[in-house]
C-alpha cells in the first residue's frame, strides 16, 4: 500500500519543502504534459520521492527509515505471515528494546494492529518509502522478482538516471553482493543509497544495458572495460547527459560506475563559485597574462575542473585562440576546440600538437608526468598562458610536485604565475541549520569572537536529513614574485616557499571565514585544520 500523492504533497508544503504557489503552476503543467503532479513537482524541484515521505513523517511525528535502516529482525518476522507482509507492505525492525514495524502507509492501522495482536507486546509504526519496503520485504522472505521480463532494464535504467538527475548526483555505483546488486549515488560528495536493492538477474540486465549503451563486449566480465554513452532520460525535458562507464570484476560479479559528466547545474561562473572577492579579483587579473602556466591544484573531486571551465568562459574567445586537452571532456564551451585524450592522443602529443595551431591559452586537463609537465611549461615560456590542474595538498607544494615530476626548477621558475588550491565542503540546508554553541577551544580554532554566532547541520526533508545542501569552495592562492620565483628556482621546500609566499588567504582561513558567515559547519570543516592551517 502507498500513501496519495495529495497526502505527500500537502505534507512537503506544511513543512515548507515545496510552496503553494509552485504547485499551482506545476500543476496547469501535469495537465498539459499528462503525468502525475508528484512526478512533475520532482522533476521540476530536483526533489526525491524520499523527501515527501520524510515529510510525511515529519508531519505525522512517525520515525522514517531509509533502505539501510530496513534490516529485518529475523525472530519476529518468523511469527508474521509473511502474506500479511507482501501484501501490507509491512516489515518488522528491532531497534534497541522496541520493535519498529515499518510501514508505506501511516494511515494503514488495520495491519499495524494486526501485527500488535499477533506479537502480542508493544509495536511502534515507522514510515518507511514503498519501493524501499518492498525491495527490503524481497530481500527478506526472497521472493525476488526475476527481472527477465523483456524491457524491465531499460525501465530500471531510466528510473534510476531520473533518481540521479533529481539528486544532482556525480556518480552511479552498480556494487555487486552476494545476493544481487547494490545502486549508490554520489551526491554532494557523500554517497547515498538508491532506494532499492536489485535482484541477481535484474543485475545482470542493468548491467548488460549500459555496457551495450557504451559499446563494451557485454560476453567479457573477467576484465576492466572503459566507455561512455549520452542518455537522455525517457518522456523528460531535460538537457542529454554525457556518461563515462568504468566496469572491473569483484568477488560476486561486475561492479561498474557511472560518472555523470557535463550537467546544466554544473554551468557556473566564476562568480558562483564562493571565492573570497580579493582573490577572485587576483586570480580574475592572472588570467589576463599573456604567457605563464597557472596552475589549479586539490585532491580528486575537489572542484579543480570546475574553476577551469569557470575560467574559461570568462576568456575572450574571439580575441584569443583556446585549446584544451581533457580527459574526459566534461563540459561543453561554445567557441573553444577541446580535444579528447584516447589511446592514440595523450596529453602530451597533444599539447605539442596544439603549439602548431596557433594558440593562445592552452588548458591541459591534469599534470601527471614529466612529458606533459615539461611540455606545459615550454609552452608557457614560448608565449602561451597555459591552465592546468596538479595534485597537491596545498598551493606551496605545486612547484615541489613539479620538480617531483623531474622538471627543472629553472623552468618552473620562469614560467609559473600563480597558484590556486581548494577543496568543496557541503553547504548548510538554509532550511534547518540551526545555530551552534562554541566553547573556547572552538573559539580560538575560529579566531572568532566571544558573541560570534555559528550554524551547525540538523537535517529535513528538504536535505533528505543530511542537513547540508549544494557545495561550496574553499581556496587559497599563491601568486609567484621575483622574491618566491628566486626561492623556486633554488629548489627550496614546499614549506619554505610557505613561508615566503604573499599568501591572501590559507585554506583554513578561507574556511574559517565561511562558517563564521553560516555557509558551512565547523564539523565540517575541521578537516582542514592540519597543524600549518591557523598559524598562517
Amino acid at each position: 500500500m502507498s500513501v496519495n500523492e495529495s497526502v505527500l504533497i500537502n505534507a512537503a508544503i506544511q513543512l515548507e519543502v515545496i510552496d503553494t504557489e509552485s504547485v499551482s503552476e506545476f500543476r496547469q503543467l501535469a495537465r498539459r504534459e499528462r503525468v502525475k503532479l508528484l512526478d512533475v513537482i520532482m522533476r521540476e524541484k530536483r526533489l526525491p520521492l524520499t523527501a515527501f515521505y520524510q515529510s510525511l513523517a515529519v508531519q505525522r511525528g512517525m520515525t522514517f527509515l531509509t533502505l539501510a535502516e530496513l534490516k529485518v529482525d529475523e525472530e519476529v518476522l518468523k511469527k508474521i505471515p509473511s502474506n500479511l507482509l507482501s501484501r501490507r507492505l509491512l516489515l518488522p525492525i528491532k531497534k534497541q528494546d522496541t520493535i519498529l514495524l515499518a510501514v508505506a502507509d501511516p494511515d494503514d492501522m488495520v495491519s499495524v494492529d494486526s501485527v500488535k495482536r499477533i506479537l502480542g507486546g508493544s509495536v511502534e509504526a515507522a514510515l518507511a518509502e514503498p519501493t524501499a519496503l518492498k525491495s527490503a520485504l524481497q530481500q527478506a522472505l526472497g521472493d525476488v522478482n526475476s527481472g527477465s521480463e523483456e524491457g524491465i532494464p531499460v525501465k530500471l535504467l531510466d528510473q534510476i538516471m531520473q533518481d540521479a538527475y533529481i539528486r544532482r548526483a556525480s556518480d552511479i555505483h552498480f556494487e555487486p553482493e552476494r545476493n544481487g546488486l547494490k545502486v549508490r549515488m554520489r551526491v554532494d560528495g557523500h554517497l547515498q543509497d538508491y532506494p532499492r536493492y536489485f535482484s541477481r538477474s535484474e543485475a545482470d540486465g542493468l548491467l548488460n544495458r549500459i555496457k551495450v549503451l557504451s559499446g563494451l563486449d557485454i560476453s567479457e566480465s573477467r576484465m576492466p572495460q572503459d566507455g561512455g554513452f549520452s542518455y537522455h532520460i525517457d518522456a523528460w525535458e531535460v538537457p542529454e547527459t554525457d556518461i563515462r562507464l568504468a566496469t572491473i570484476p569483484s568477488r560476486f560479479g561486475e561492479r561498474a560506475t557511472m560518472r555523470i559528466l557535463g550537467q546544466a547545474d554544473e554551468q557556473l561562473s566564476l562568480d558562483d563559485l564562493g571565492m573570497p572577492e580579493t582573490l577572485l579579483k587576483e586570480f580574475r587579473e592572472q588570467l589576463q597574462k599573456p604567457h605563464g602556466i597557472l596552475l589549479v591544484t586539490g585532491p580528486t573531486g575537489s572542484g579543480k575542473s570546475t574553476t577551469l571551465y569557470g575560467a574559461l568562459r570568462e576568456l575572450d574567445k574571439v580575441e584569443h585562440n583556446v585549446l584544451t586537452v581533457e580527459d574526459p571532456i566534461e563540459q561543453v564551451i561554445e567557441g573553444v576546440s577541446q580535444v579528447q585524450v584516447t589511446n592514440k592522443v595523450s596529453f602530451a602529443s597533444a599539447l605539442r600538437s596544439f603549439l602548431r595551431h596557433d594558440p593562445d591559452i592552452i588548458l591541459v586537463g591534469e599534470i601527471r608526468d614529466i612529458e606533459t609537465a615539461d611540455t606545459a611549461l615550454k609552452a608557457a615560456m614560448t608565449g602561451h598562458l597555459v591552465l592546468s590542474t596538479l595534485h597537491t595538498n596545498d598551493a606551496a607544494s605545486a612547484p615541489t610536485r613539479l620538480a617531483d615530476l623531474g622538471s627543472q626548477n629553472y623552468l618552473i621558475a620562469s614560467t609559473l604565475v600563480g597558484v590556486l588550491a581548494q577543496r568543496l565542503v557541503r553547504r548548510l540546508c538554509h532550511v534547518c541549520k540551526e545555530p551552534d554553541e562554541l566553547d573556547g577551544e572552538q573559539l580560538q580554532l575560529l579566531g572568532a569572537d566571544a558573541d560570534c554566532i555559528i550554524y551547525k547541520s540538523k537535517g529535513c526533508p528538504s536535505c533528505l536529513g543530511s542537513g547540508y545542501s549544494g557545495r561550496v569552495g574553499i581556496y587559497e592562492a599563491m601568486w609567484v614574485d621575483d622574491e618566491l620565483s628566486q626561492a623556486i628556482a633554488k629548489g627550496e621546500s614546499g614549506i619554505e616557499l610557505r613561508k615566503k609566499a604573499k599568501y591572501l588567504q590559507s585554506l583554513w582561513q578561507d574556511a574559517c571565514r565561511k562558517v563564521i558567515e553560516g555557509t558551512t559547519s565547523l564539523d565540517e570543516v575541521r578537516m582542514l585544520a592540519y597543524q600549518e592551517g591557523p598559524q598562517i
